[in-house]
C-alpha cells in the first residue's frame, strides 16, 4: 500500500465531542471533504456514525488525555488499553513503532517519544486507513520553540512511511513555523493554522502570518476561518484562499450557522 498523494484536501470537516451529531449527515452530504477527528472518549461514537468510505484524518496526540491515562493506569496499562481498542493491524503497527524508537525513548529524545505518542492515539482510534495524520499544535509548537527541526522532519517521514498517510502539522504560530520549516528543509504535506479576515489568533502578527503563507512552499490549511464565530462561513473561506490557503478547516457549528 502506497502513501496517498501529497496534495492536501481542500476542506476538512472538524468533528469534536461537544458537536451536535445531527449536523454530521448534512455536513457530509454537501461539499465533499475529509472528516477531521481528535482522540477523545467520544471519538468511537463519532466514527460509528460516519458512512462507510468517508475519508478520515486525525490530529494526534491528545496530550492531556494521555497524561491522565498514564497517571491513573501507568504507561504499560494505558498502552495495552489502546492495543485492545485498536485491533490487530493497529496494534502491530504500534508495537513496531515502539520497537523502532526504543533507544530514543530510553534517552528521553523527542525523536522517539513523539512518534510513539502519535502511534498510541492512532491505535486507540480503532479505524483502518487514514488519509492524513496531523501532529497536534501543542507538540508542534513545543518542537518549534525548542528548535527541534530534526524531530519535525522525522515525524513527517514517519507518518508517510509507517502510517501510510499524508503528514500534517497543526500550529498556533504560522508566522514563526513556516519560515523555520523552510530554513530546516522540513516538508510536511501541509500545515494547519489560523487564517481569517479578523486576524483572530494569527501569531506573531497578522502581517507576519500573511507574509509567511504567501512565501511558503508548504500548503497551508486555514483554521479559525470564522474568527471564533464572529464571521460568517461564506465570508471566511474566500479571504483565506485569497491569502494563499490551499484549503480550509470548517466545523459543524460553522456549517450549521451558514444554513
Amino acid at each position: 500500500m502506497s502513501p496517498p498523494s501529497s496534495a492536501p484536501p481542500a476542506r476538512f470537516v472538524a468533528v469534536g465531542p461537544s458537536d451536535r451529531r445531527e449536523h454530521l449527515a448534512a455536513a457530509l452530504a454537501g461539499e465533499p471533504g475529509v472528516v477531521l477527528v481528535r482522540p477523545s472518549p467520544a471519538t468511537p461514537a463519532i466514527l460509528a456514525q460516519l458512512p462507510a468510505g468517508v475519508p478520515l484524518a486525525a490530529v494526534v496526540p491528545d496530550l492531556p488525555q494521555l497524561a491522565r491515562e498514564v497517571g491513573e493506569q501507568g504507561a504499560v496499562r494505558a498502552a495495552l488499553a489502546r492495543l485492545r481498542r485498536g485491533g490487530v493491524g493497529n496494534s502491530l503497527a504500534l508495537a513496531v513503532t515502539v520497537l523502532r524508537h526504543l533507544r530514543d525513548v530510553a534517552r528521553q529524545d523527542f525523536r522517539g517519544i513523539v512518534p510513539v505518542m502519535m502511534a498510541l492515539d492512532r491505535a486507540g482510534l480503532g479505524v483502518g486507513g487514514l488519509q492524513s495524520v496531523v501532529l497536534a499544535a501543542p507538540l508542534t509548537d513545543l518542537l518549534l520553540a525548542a528548535g527541534h527541526g530534526e524531530c519535525l522532519a522525522h515525524v513527517a517521514t514517519f507518518v508517510r512511511r509507517r502510517m501510510r498517510a499524508q503528514s500534517g502539522l497543526e500550529t498556533l504560530n504560522l508566522g514563526h513555523l513556516l519560515p523555520r520549516l523552510a530554513n530546516w528543509g522540513v516538508t510536511p504535506d501541509f500545515v494547519i493554522g489560523p487564517l481569517n479576515p479578523r486576524d483572530f489568533r494569527m501569531k506573531p502578527s497578522p502581517e507576519a502570518v500573511v507574509a509567511a503563507v504567501r512565501r511558503s512552499s508548504t500548503p497551508v490549511i486555514a483554521s479559525e476561518i470564522t474568527a471564533g464565530g464572529t464571521v460568517a462561513l461564506s465570508e471566511g473561506v474566500e479571504p483565506a484562499r485569497s491569502l494563499g490557503a490551499a484549503g480550509v478547516v470548517v466545523t459543524l457549528d460553522d456549517l450549521a450557522a451558514s444554513r
